[in-house]
Order: C-alpha cells, then sequence, then structure tokens
C-alpha cells in the first residue's frame, strides 16, 4: 500500500515530467523509445563499457553514380579558432626602408634607406647618415678628417625592354668641403645581339682650385656584341 502510494505521488510526476534530451515528449516514453539512456556518461579515454555501446557514425556515405566508380573522402577542416585571424590572399613584400652601419678604414658611417618610388618601371631610393671621415678623398669623399654627413639618390627607369636609364646623385660634406658626384648611365638594345652603352660622369669638389672649387667631367659610349 505504501509503495503504490509513494508511485502515485512521486513517481508519476517524475516519469511525466520530459527530460532535457527529449522535451517533446514524457521522460517515461523517451526512456522506453531509447531515446534517453541513464547510463552515466564516461569521461575517460577508455571506458569499461565501451564494447556495449553503438557506434558512432562519421558521416552519410553517398551512394555511387556509376558502377565501380567512387567518391573521394573530402579532408576535414581543422576547427577555427577565435583569436586566429584568417587572411584570404597573401602578397609577399619586401621592407621599403633599411638601416646599415659601415665600419672601414677611410669612415665609419650610419645610414639609413627608404625606397620613395617602386613601380615595374620606375624606381627611386634615398639614403641619408651621418660619420666620422677617416682618410680624406677616399671613396668620393671630403678632404679632411672629422665629422661628416653623407646622402644619395638612385633613379632608375625602364622604356620598355629595349632602353634602361640610370642616375646616381652621391653628397658628401664635412668641415673643409662637400663632394659631388653624378653618375648618368643609359643601355640602349639594337638588335638581339647589339646593344648600345653611354656613361657620364661629374664631380664637384669645393675645395678645388684654390677653394673656388673644381668640377670634372668624363663620358663613354660603347657598342656591344654578344657571341
Amino acid at each position: 500500500m505504501f509503495a503504490s502510494w509513494w508511485l502515485a505521488v512521486a513517481g508519476l510526476p517524475v516519469f511525466l515530467h520530459p527530460l532535457p534530451e527529449a522535451p517533446d515528449r514524457p521522460a517515461a516514453v523517451a526512456l522506453a523509445a531509447g531515446q534517453v539512456s541513464l547510463r552515466l556518461p564516461c569521461y575517460r579515454l577508455v571506458c569499461a563499457d565501451a564494447e556495449w555501446m553503438r557506434p558512432t557514425a562519421r558521416g552519410p556515405i553517398q551512394p555511387t553514380s556509376a558502377p565501380g566508380s567512387y567518391q573521394r573522402i573530402a579532408p576535414a577542416s581543422l576547427p577555427q579558432l577565435s583569436s586566429r585571424r584568417v587572411i584570404g590572399l597573401r602578397s609577399p613584400a619586401t621592407r621599403r626602408d633599411w638601416f646599415y652601419n659601415t665600419g672601414r678604414n677611410d669612415r665609419i658611417a650610419t645610414t639609413y634607406g627608404y625606397e620613395a618610388v617602386r613601380s615595374p618601371d620606375a624606381r627611386v631610393q634615398i639614403e641619408v647618415g651621418t660619420g666620422y671621415r677617416i682618410q680624406p678623398y677616399v671613396d668620393y669623399g671630403t678632404a679632411a678628417e672629422g665629422p661628416i654627413a653623407r646622402g644619395s639618390v638612385l633613379y632608375t627607369q625602364r622604356f620598355g625592354n629595349r632602353a634602361f636609364l640610370q642616375q646616381r646623385t652621391h653628397v658628401e660634406t664635412g668641415r673643409a668641403n662637400t663632394f659631388v658626384r653624378q653618375t648618368i648611365g643609359f643601355d640602349l638594345h639594337l638588335v638581339p645581339q647589339w646593344s648600345l652603352r653611354s656613361d657620364f660622369e661629374l664631380r664637384h669638389n669645393t675645395a678645388g682650385n684654390g677653394g673656388n672649387g673644381i668640377t670634372n667631367t668624363e663620358g663613354s659610349m660603347s657598342l656591344r656584341y654578344v657571341f
């Protein structure tokens, strides 16, 4: 008698109340249909009753469209982390600025460079720096030992596939004078094996000619044949 009252008071509400796994039907019906299991969850790598559990399916295998044909297995994609940025396109690029130190027998200098213009046909590079001149006039330098300031501009231009122009201007100034060197080179492709090369160089020294300054120029032109 007590068991009947207990089932009526405590048991029926439990079996009639739906479970979270099957909210659309009572708990007793869900248990009878196998939709809800009373088995406790196992959080170990290997469970003791794993051989009695139904294997989980990886996914439906679609039937083949023709006899003897098969469908390739698509590779599984890794889960995307919320902290990882995914970029669809990637374009490798180089830095447009650089920094280097120079330590030689004639000078010690620090130089910073920047590529102001970069295109398939034209390029402009600028370098500025400071240092100390040890040996005068070496590598187109100033005429006295002491602190110096250096700078250069490089300009290259390609005209189609037949002509190429390159111009470089270098300036170094110190306590005694300023030295400027400018070179211009032009190459012209004439025929598959012949090309015309020309260059022009200008050098100006403010300490030359008794302090009035002196300028020297020279140029050349050559015809090149490739065997």
